[in-house]
């Protein structure tokens, strides 16, 4: 356990310092994520000015679109190009001789880029309440279970990624595998639109897929939406979760893992 905590913080902590080299390419995406909430934000109020808003009050709606548009910018971690580059380049064996599995590695690079763009959000989130519509939670207990929403949230979205990045030992290009992932992942996550918003049947679907745990659980969290009985409810179907996925992360990794051939033995 020892060794396992001290690799997984170096890469952590190695991580964190790539964000501050290449603080220009955090700052664009800062300043992307800022754009996407504006945008947002405008199209949702010109709906309503027109008329053709939904029945959640505007401004809640605002609330919403906003804190899942930083969720989007704080989830989006390139791990799948990066274990593209390991497994391509051959550098992936040089992971597979470290005390520690592949898997919790990659898991670390992933949170160590969350929390390389955590530096940079802190200082835009005012800058987000101008743009968009943020707010604080609807209750100190709200907040709190938003937190421990959010980290699961976390699990739930590195767990995904690394299970469809495991599709690098059998295929040459992930890009299209990772399109179809961002695409997939946002919408059903929540993070365009509340799912309660979604048709019945299309809103029924997402209650069988791990997406929602990510975004729509956290923030349904902090706006509100999910009061009562209804968090703990949440928080344990997104425990859950965590524990699929991570069963079938490690039953896909031994079969991945066959795929490694070393020339001379």
């Amino acid at each position: 356990m020892t060794v396992l905590t001290a690799t997984c913080g170096a890469i952590v902590t190695r991580r964190v310092k790539e964000s501050m080299v290449y603080r220009s390419n955090s700052l664009i995406l800062a300043v992307g994520a800022l754009v996407h909430i504006m945008l947002i934000n405008a199209v949702w109020t010109a709906a309503y000015g027109a008329g053709g808003g939904p029945d959640m009050p505007l401004d809640r709606l605002l609330l919403y679109v906003t804190l899942a548009g930083v969720h989007a910018w704080l989830f989006t971690g390139p791990i799948l190009q990066f274990m593209q580059r390991r497994v391509s380049q051959g550098h992936h064996l040089f992971d597979l001789l470290r005390p520690v599995s592949f898997l919790p590695q990659m898991a670390a690079h992933q949170i160590g880029f969350v929390a390389g763009v955590l530096l940079f959000m802190v200082p835009a989130l005012p800058v987000a309440f101008l743009v968009g519509s943020l707010a604080p939670p609807a209750s100190m207990a709200a907040g709190l279970a938003y937190v421990v929403s959010l980290a699961l949230g976390l699990l739930v979205h590195t767990l995904l990624s690394l299970l469809v990045g495991m599709s690098v030992f059998w295929m040459m290009q992930v890009d299209s595998a990772n399109l179809l992932f961002r695409v997939i992942s946002q919408f059903f996550s929540g993070a365009f639109a509340p799912l309660s918003l979604l048709p019945g049947w299309l809103a029924a679907i997402t209650q069988f897929l791990p997406f929602q745990a990510t975004t729509y659980v956290p923030v349904a969290i902090y706006i509100g939406e999910v009061t009562g009985a209804g968090v703990l409810r949440q928080l344990t179907l997104q425990a859950a979760w965590v524990a699929v996925l991570a069963l079938a992360l490690r039953f896909t990794w031994s079969r991945a893992v066959r795929k490694v051939v070393v020339q001379g033995g």
